[in-house]
């Protein structure tokens, strides 16, 4: 940090500086050669990645034969013993729960015209945006896919619309509070290629632990969330990252990687202590706040729609996760890069079909590709990331390009998006 700036480092008892300065005082002044800086830090560390990780995991914390109790675990057997032969899980759905009675659909959107705060307002999903009830005719043209999956004990479809209800709202709660990437909205200012390196790393070391897809999302919203909040030093940047993919595995995975592994990947850049420290840091400041609705499950959601289809799917799934990564779509909602997505994937794989129907619209919350300016935009940026993307990441390139795992999926869905730019999008919105 420069002398001259108004930041200041704190320092623990330990002597150690802590991550970030105050947020409040930020000025937005950057480092020198910031970007270069970050990028040696980080290919320095990156002989960390050789070895494979291997280990035997636990669910959430390392054990030993000295930290098991023998008398416990024969007690437990025990206890086992003695239980009665269990009954089968049955379940007789009610039938208020599949009666004919139509309910009003909702969804949530952050209008300017929201109360002072509250970040989004109720809105009654009717035809042509009017308060009214839509009239039974309009709400007949899609399909209750639910109701196929009744008494199902894993799809639970008597709750998916009181779920989805939920998770529009904490979409709007977990956001990062604006773009720190573009400098004139905020003071706390980082270059995108900052970002690009960090999460080319992370993508790298989410390979590596083969973690789920969730746990990366989720470690990139984390991150995000972080930045638009505090300045971090330099040297502290991978701190963050491998931070946030650490809080990330432990909220979505049940086999988790250690903790020392985290610090090893790093190959000297973070320690267990500081990973610690890092951790209790940032949730504080997140307010502990982790339940971001990963777009994935919104994507299944539409995917519903679309009766499941696997090539849809998978072209879904692969820009999913390029939005993500991308600079460009850090401040929109989960559910929007979802349905941006999937419509994208049936353009690639659905040509002479019909593109968009009632079902879809439902299923995706409300999206009207037709009548939606601002979603027809964000689609056509995500193209242009595909065709031209604004940022280097060279890991998320080499794993969307693995024939092994996605076949020709990846060089068909960019050889799609570079003639839609060819042809300045023409015909993209016309079902």
């Amino acid at each position: 940090m420069d002398s001259e700036s108004p930041q200041t480092q704190r320092r623990s008892d330990s002597g150690e500086s802590t991550i970030v300065t105050k947020g409040n005082h930020a000025t937005g002044k950057q480092f020198p050669n910031e970007e270069n800086e970050v990028s040696s830090l980080i290919g320095e560390k990156k002989r960390g990645l050789g070895p494979a990780v291997k280990s035997n995991r636990g669910a959430l914390s390392e054990r030993d034969a000295n930290s098991v109790n023998p008398t416990a675990a024969k007690d437990r057997k025990r206890a086992l013993n003695i239980v009665s032969e269990q009954r089968p899980t049955t379940r007789e759905p009610s039938a208020a729960i599949y009666s004919n009675v139509q309910k009003k659909r909702r969804i949530f959107n952050d209008f300017e015209s929201a109360a002072p705060g509250v970040k989004g307002t109720e809105q009654t999903l009717t035809k042509n945006g009017s308060d009214a009830l839509a009239d039974d005719t309009t709400f007949n043209t899609w399909e209750d896919l639910d109701r196929l999956e009744e008494g199902d004990v894993f799809l639970v479809p008597e709750y998916a619309n009181d779920i989805f209800e939920h998770l529009y709202k904490r979409e709007l709660e977990t956001l990062p509070s604006h773009n720190y990437l573009v400098k004139h909205q905020s003071q706390i200012y980082y270059r995108p290629s900052v970002r690009a390196i960090l999460i080319d790393w992370l993508v790298e070391v989410h390979e590596k632990f083969q973690c789920f897809p969730e746990t990366l999302y989720l470690a990139i919203n984390i991150m995000d969330r972080f930045f638009a909040g505090n300045r971090v030093a330099t040297d502290k940047l991978q701190l963050v990252a491998v931070s946030a993919l650490f809080m990330a595995a432990k909220f979505e995975e049940v086999h988790l990687p250690k903790l020392s592994e985290y610090a090893y990947i790093t190959a000297g850049a973070a320690t267990n202590t500081s990973i610690k420290k890092a951790e209790l840091f940032m949730l504080t400041s997140l307010k502990f706040d982790l339940g971001w609705p990963n777009p994935l499950n919104f994507l299944r959601r539409i995917s519903k729609a679309d009766n499941y289809d696997t090539d849809t799917r998978n072209v879904g799934k692969l820009l999913l996760e390029h939005a993500i990564c991308s600079p460009k779509f850090i401040t929109t909602k989960p559910s929007l890069v979802a349905a941006m997505s999937m419509y994208i994937a049936r353009q690639v794989t659905h040509k002479d079909k019909e593109l968009w129907n009632k079902s879809l619209k439902h299923y995706s919350g409300g999206i009207d590709p037709l009548h939606d300016p601002e979603f027809q935009k964000l689609c056509k940026e995500l193209i242009q990331e595909l065709a031209n993307p604004s940022t280097v990441l060279n890991s998320l390139l080499t794993k969307s390009a693995d024939q092994s795992k996605y076949g020709s999926i990846f060089n068909d869905t960019c050889t799609w998006c570079k003639h839609q730019l060819a042809c300045n999008f023409e015909g993209l919105f016309t079902l």
